[in-house]
């Protein structure tokens, strides 16, 4: 007796009914974090691959003036190296940039989106004098400084399993990269850091007393983003409901850090 062999029509339905799932998750993540994951994550696998050389992507600013390769101020915020250590940076990007799209900046994509231009800007200010050629970890240092202000008392895991609260996580990861390199100051992610500081002193903390906020968003990020209701005065919630906000969500119990030999 001869059996038909067997058919390949209900493993290709697995693999379509896993490609769906993978871009309707993906579709899910809100619009910021998205972008940020989808480029980082693209341009990573580009420059390990050597589909792009990497010379090509860092920030060089008489490359940037004198030929107008004017990607570089961007590309330099989403290159990370296709390793263990980059791929916890990625998780670590996603899983704050989650936490405060979905939760402080809820529903305000705008406010959002300027909180990461005024970072980007922020760094490349510094970047100008300094010659530093690469800010991933610069950028993924402003978010994680901002979602623990806002969760300043929350406890968080650390390498070897350590516990602290939350406020103290920046120090940690620049302590470790630090160690990790041999010694070598992390620079990238002290600017970050800084950003990340001043916007929400500019932002919050000085609208939270009744003063201005000295850097709103502006309307020409509100009309590419689209405009929404506000929570509060500044650009996010108040410094009273933002330091505990979030306090019981995800996001944050668990921290994995390393970033190995910085690149540029």
């Amino acid at each position: 007796m001869v059996r038909a062999a067997p058919s390949n029509n209900s493993n290709r339905g697995g693999i379509r009914s896993d490609g769906a799932q993978i871009a309707e998750w993906f579709g899910s993540i809100p619009f910021c974090t998205r972008y940020l994951l989808g480029t980082t994550g693209l341009i990573t696998l580009l420059c390990g691959l050597h589909v792009v050389p990497m010379y090509q992507l860092v920030l060089l600013w008489p490359q940037i003036i004198q030929q107008f390769q004017v990607w570089r101020v961007l590309t330099t915020f989403l290159l990370s190296s296709l390793s263990i250590n980059g791929l916890l940076q990625i998780i670590m990007l996603y899983q704050h940039s989650l936490a405060l799209e979905t939760e402080e900046f809820a529903g305000r994509t705008a406010d959002y989106a300027w909180f990461l231009i005024f970072s980007m800007l922020s760094i490349l200010s510094v970047s100008w004098i300094t010659g530093s050629m690469v800010h991933s970890y610069g950028l993924l240092l402003a978010i994680v400084t901002l979602w623990a202000l806002r969760r300043s008392e929350q406890t968080v895991k650390f390498f070897l399993g350590f516990k602290f609260p939350a406020r103290y996580l920046p120090y940690a990861l620049m302590g470790f990269d630090c160690l990790m390199n041999g010694g070598q100051p992390p620079f990238s992610m002290v600017y970050g850091w800084g950003a990340a500081q001043a916007y929400y002193y500019l932002s919050v903390e000085l609208p939270a007393q009744g003063r201005l906020n000295y850097i709103p968003t502006p309307q020409l990020v509100y009309r590419m983003f689209g405009m929404a209701n506000r929570t509060g005065p500044g650009s996010a919630r108040t410094a009273s409901s933002g330091r505990t906000a979030g306090s019981q969500r995800p996001g944050g119990d668990g921290h994995f850090w390393g970033s190995g030999r910085r690149m540029g």
